[in-house]
């Protein structure tokens, strides 16, 4: 058997190392800074619109880089701004449940925080706060025209008081009156101006869509309808200082408003504020990334990415240092000329890849495989085994006949005598593999495998590798951080796995019975060497040899009246020659330590045929994309 101690040690510590990471949060330095913005800057200054849509842009840019005590604390200040500064509870509570959803431990800034507010915490974190002084109050209505003469019988479709955010809110109003023309003014949550929308005519009634910018924030939106005829008004429904209010929920069972007649509008998309500065986002506060913009962190401040550092500054090491200055991308060889100065990894439109640009296509890598092969056999190394093909014998070295160490086993063991074992996995060849994988899409992958393997029979042994893969990565292909992937293929190669069997060898009891310094052509006829049988003599019944082919013939037989402990115990290397086609699935982790360059832990599960068997192939490598 090949021995290599120290090579299974090496590997054994590679992958412990690489299988139990630290999971970073490479974006939390930068959503802290813009939450912090958001209070201190926006909120403070009353900007609640503006310090909400920060918090809420910095909570989607995160994506899965952050860590949820950051996303908590992100959703705690979204709770006070809806709560203290808009006087939404509603809002409030719902985001609250978010932020003790990802933060169980996480405290309310009860410095900021109103009464109303605490309350609204205490029910979701299930702290009892100290109650409010006095209720919260209502906000004015505006001044304006009234009608008490209207009749006010006018009857509206909108039947429902609570509506999904992003919902449009499509009205239809009849009156008895007689109306020629009628107008909806509506007031969204946050806003201190009335809208006004014309009504069509339709039918007997008119309509009109209440638009999905007025349902994008939680809060109360309130609306009231005039009809009129050359005269003034004749109906309405609600009034300026009785608006009818709808509550605009995150989260409701009631169905979504529509006309009569018609389907529900369709939900409309979110619309938040990116922070530009933020990893993941682009310049102007675009939800999806264009070009990126610098951070302000000087020299020698702590930075994970290029584009935290100010212009003329790059990340190194993590701490900015002096960058690569250029006047134009061409001349930055791994991502954009930003600012007059190279950021790495940083490419326009994103292609998925948020701050450090899209996903690398190409990907070639170097690996170091170890196959461990499982076994079981019986009469391994007999006559009828080995002319099987499936099994090679070879002496270790042991034999009284010194020359045969090495050599394929080639004598014929006594009868039950052929070296048998029980089943269990043992360590077979070793590989040397090269790679190359193209990312087809971001979370598919199709690749070649190729290289050379140590370790097999010495004889007839295959030592080329191939294969084809396709891989897929349900966190997207690799890059920066740790990405899971599934994988399956096939190809060619040879696996071989020796152990070591005894035999029982029926002509070693003439070797050992013989004198090495005497040439007898009786015992061992047509040889010089007197230390070298020729098997032919022994089964060849036309070619007697006198007691020494009836004794062999005896134990070959299994008719010996000789103890079979006379005969010689021989240590042979039995191969178990698997393959040479294989199928094979498995998976495993890449860990990327920077976009374009990282160490890849993976594990084949391969079946060997036409001669059947079963394979595990643990392999360590590093990978290269461009």
């Amino acid at each position: 058997m090949h021995r290599r101690p120290l090579f299974r040690i090496l590997f054994a510590l590679l992958v412990v190392l690489v299988t139990i990471p630290a999971v970073a949060a490479p974006r939390d330095k930068a959503a802290t800074k813009k939450i912090d913005e958001a209070i201190n800057q926006h909120y403070f200054a009353t900007a609640f619109d503006k310090a909400e849509a920060i918090l809420l842009g910095t909570i989607k840019a995160c994506e899965d880089k952050c860590s949820p005590e950051v996303l908590g604390r992100a959703w705690m200040y979204v709770g006070i701004v809806r709560g203290s500064g808009k006087a939404d509870m509603q809002g409030a509570k719902e985001a609250f449940l978010n932020a003790v959803a990802l933060d169980p431990k996480i405290k309310l800034d009860d410095a900021i925080a109103n009464d109303p507010t605490k309350v609204a915490w205490g029910e979701i974190a299930g702290t009892t706060p100290t109650p409010p002084d006095k209720p919260t109050g209502t906000d004015p209505p505006d001044g304006g025209e009234e009608r008490p003469d209207a009749a006010g019988d006018m009857e509206c479709s909108l039947e429902v008081r609570e509506v999904q955010t992003r919902r449009a809110i499509p009205i239809e109003c009849m009156s008895e009156e007689d109306p020629r023309k009628a107008e909806l003014r509506y007031k969204a949550f946050g806003s201190e101006k009335w809208e006004k929308l014309k009504m069509r005519k339709s039918g007997d009634g008119f309509r009109a869509t209440i638009p999905c910018e007025a349902t994008m924030l939680s809060g109360e939106l309130k609306f009231y309808v005039r009809a009129s005829d050359s005269d003034g008004v004749v109906d309405q429904f609600g009034k300026k200082s009785e608006p009818i209010v709808v509550k605009i929920v995150g989260k409701t069972d009631n169905d979504p408003p529509a006309y009569p007649d018609k389907d529900e509008p369709d939900r409309c998309e979110e619309t938040v504020t990116c922070p530009p500065d933020f990893p993941g986002c682009g310049a102007g506060g675009a939800a999806e990334p264009t070009r990126p913009t610098r951070g302000g962190s000087g020299w020698g401040s702590t930075c994970e990415e290029d584009i935290e550092c100010e212009a003329g500054l790059a990340c190194r090491a993590g701490s900015c240092e002096e960058g690569q200055s250029c006047d134009a991308d061409p001349e930055c060889t791994d991502g954009l000329c930003i600012e007059g100065t190279c950021a790495r990894g940083v490419a326009e439109g994103g292609g998925g890849g948020g701050p450090t640009g899209p996903y690398k296509k190409f990907w070639v890598g170097v690996h170091g495989a170890q196959d461990l092969a499982f076994l079981s056999g019986d009469q391994v190394c007999s006559n009828e085994s080995l002319e099987g093909g499936e099994w090679a014998c070879f002496h270790k070295g042991n034999d009284p006949r010194a020359e045969f160490a090495g050599q394929e086993y080639a004598l014929a063991p006594a009868p039950q005598f052929g070296g048998g074992l029980n089943g269990g996995s043992r360590i077979g060849t070793t590989r040397i593999l090269l790679s190359f994988d193209y990312a087809a899409l971001d979370n598919l992958t199709v690749g070649l495998r190729a290289g050379y393997a140590l370790g097999g029979n010495p004889s007839d042994f295959l030592p080329v590798h191939a294969e084809v893969r396709g891989a897929f990565w349900p966190l997207g292909s690799p890059r920066k951080g740790f990405k899971p992937y599934l994988h399956f293929g096939g190809g060619l190669a040879q696996v071989d796995a020796s152990i070591e069997v005894t035999v029982r060898d029926c002509g070693s009891v003439f070797a050992n019975d013989f004198d090495p310094n005497v040439n007898d052509p009786t015992i061992y006829p047509d040889d010089s060497n007197p230390v070298r049988p020729v098997r032919r003599n022994y089964l060849d019944p036309n070619d007697p040899v006198g007691t020494v082919t009836e004794d062999f013939r005896q134990c070959f037989n299994g008719t010996s009246p000789r103890p079979v402990d006379e005969y010689g115990a021989l240590r042979l290397n039995a191969y178990k020659k698997l393959g040479q086609q294989f199928v094979t699935f498995g998976g495993g982790m890449y860990f990327g330590i920077i976009q374009e360059f990282g160490v890849l832990l993976n594990v084949n599960a391969m079946i060997m045929f036409p001669t059947t068997g079963f394979v595990l192939e643990p392999s360590l490598g590093i990978m290269y994309g461009f």
